[in-house]
């Protein structure tokens, strides 16, 4: 598949280097030769030096013979502008653009073949924003993800010291959990490296790991190991979140749907005066650095504390803040990688990138074939899949213990119609069935054989 990706910030690196590892023919387009030297240090892809809503450049990257457009530089009306371009002068089939403004946003009336031809739309303050609503509904989760259309689950979560499942191996699971909780444990971080687990192993204090889950379960789990409901809490739930910009602000409307009591802090007084205005919510507007004013606003009685500003170094303080209030669920909003891995050093575990939600989602739209559904899980290296097995495929009719599957790939899950097995050795796939797949390194090939479909998984 031929693509052309423009703009070689963080969400077009991340993208191109997913895409190239799979083969296909990837150009990058950008204007600054440091990054795109970062590019091709880094990965086989074409790059071109030159203004990404020129024609002339687009023809350099090979437009005329591009399956996909990406559009994934910093400014709005450049992604509109070079998507039309592509679409009048090359013919690009597929279109994607990265939009920030609001008032593009909300407007989709403005996209369509007869209109500013574009295909998918993708806002990172509505993915960002989509991801902490699932992990506040999962309050003790440092991650949630959704597939089979929200029948099932995989929560991402810490194991702190006193957890009953400190020091269990994955088979003595059901001692704590009872045999009517079903739930299948299928990422395993150590030492922050994340790895496929096997039965035998032992998770402990300071492990993270992922869960696939049964919607209709996740109370009970929740329950059992002695975390908090997803949401059956007798009394209402209070989120605090500093920063009323794009992202708070969708975040507390999805919040205020829910229910739950929200808390905006603003640092500046004309956004705090418009948030008024537009939400239900307690606005407050000062320094999210004050602790008196945090006191005052009884951040110890605090659910979920959210600092979600548009500045990583405030909602990395104030996080540390809130932390040493014992506050008990913190997502903290980080837009600059590099600060990626020092934020779980220093015990903010629960972050939010949006520069991977927004690459996420348009890898998610670029693949084709029989996929509903991808994301990464833990630190990217593993990822999950959810595909439909054809009559023909050979992982039809054999009980799992007997399939060939690569080490490095586990099954999840079965979807059948409205019910979620979780499986075991035992467990036989049946056509049309949604199978859940967690992958880690170069097991795709080895899983598409099982597939007799080309997965197109990126």
């Amino acid at each position: 598949m031929n693509v052309i990706i423009l703009g070689a910030g963080e969400v077009g690196f991340n993208i191109a280097q997913k895409l190239a590892s799979e083969g296909n023919d990837v150009a990058v387009i950008d204007n600054s030769k440091k990054r795109l030297q970062h590019v091709e240090d880094t990965m086989d892809v074409r790059c071109i030096c030159g203004e990404a809503t020129h024609p002339s450049v687009l023809q350099r990257a090979g437009a005329k013979n591009a399956d996909i457009l990406i559009a994934a530089t910093l400014s709005d009306e450049a992604n509109m502008l070079a998507c039309q371009i592509a679409h009048s002068l090359f013919k690009v089939t597929t279109k994607m653009a990265r939009i920030r403004q609001p008032d593009y946003v909300n407007h989709p009336e403005l996209f369509g073949r007869d209109d500013l031809p574009i295909d998918l739309i993708i806002s990172p303050e509505k993915e960002a924003a989509k991801s902490i609503v699932k992990r506040i509904q999962v309050s003790s989760a440092i991650d949630a993800q959704d597939f089979a259309d929200g029948k099932l689950q995989l929560i991402g979560m810490n194991i702190p010291p006193k957890s009953p499942l400190a020091g269990l191996a994955l088979n003595e699971l059901i001692e704590v959990l009872g045999d009517d909780v079903h739930v299948y444990v299928v990422a395993h971080a150590h030492n922050n490296h994340w790895q496929i687990p096997r039965s035998d192993t032992v998770l402990l204090a300071g492990d993270s790991i992922y869960v696939a889950i049964a919607n209709d379960h996740i109370d009970a789990f929740m329950t059992r190991i002695g975390n908090a409901s997803t949401g059956k809490k007798q009394r209402k739930r209070h989120v605090m979140i500093i920063g009323g910009g794009h992202v708070g602000y969708i975040v507390a409307v999805e919040l205020e749907k829910l229910g739950i009591s929200v808390k905006i802090v603003e640092h500046n007084e004309m956004r705090a005066l418009w948030l008024a205005e537009q939400l239900d919510c307690t606005i407050i507007h000062g320094d999210a650095l004050d602790r008196a004013l945090l006191e005052e606003e009884s951040i110890d009685a605090i659910d979920d504390f959210l600092a979600l500003t548009n500045d990583d170094e405030t909602n990395i303080l104030v996080s540390l803040i809130a932390k040493s209030y014992k506050v008990p669920h913190i997502v903290t909003l980080v837009n600059q990688s590099v600060y990626s891995d020092l934020v779980r050093q220093i015990g903010l575990e629960n972050t939010i990138s949006p520069r991977l939600t927004t690459a996420a989602a348009i890898l998610r739209h670029v693949r084709k074939g029989r996929i509903f559904g991808m994301s990464a899980l833990g630190d990217g290296s593993l990822e999950v899949l959810e595909a439909e097995a054809l009559k023909t495929s050979a992982i039809v009719g054999t009980p799992l213990r007997h399939l060939k599957l690569p080490k490095s790939a586990i099954i999840a899950a079965i979807i059948r119609g409205d019910d979620v097995i979780i499986p075991d050795g035992t467990s036989v796939i049946e056509p049309l069935d949604h199978v859940i797949l967690v992958i880690q390194g170069d097991s795709l090939k080895e899983v598409e054989a099982l597939f007799k479909v080309r997965l197109e998984f990126f």
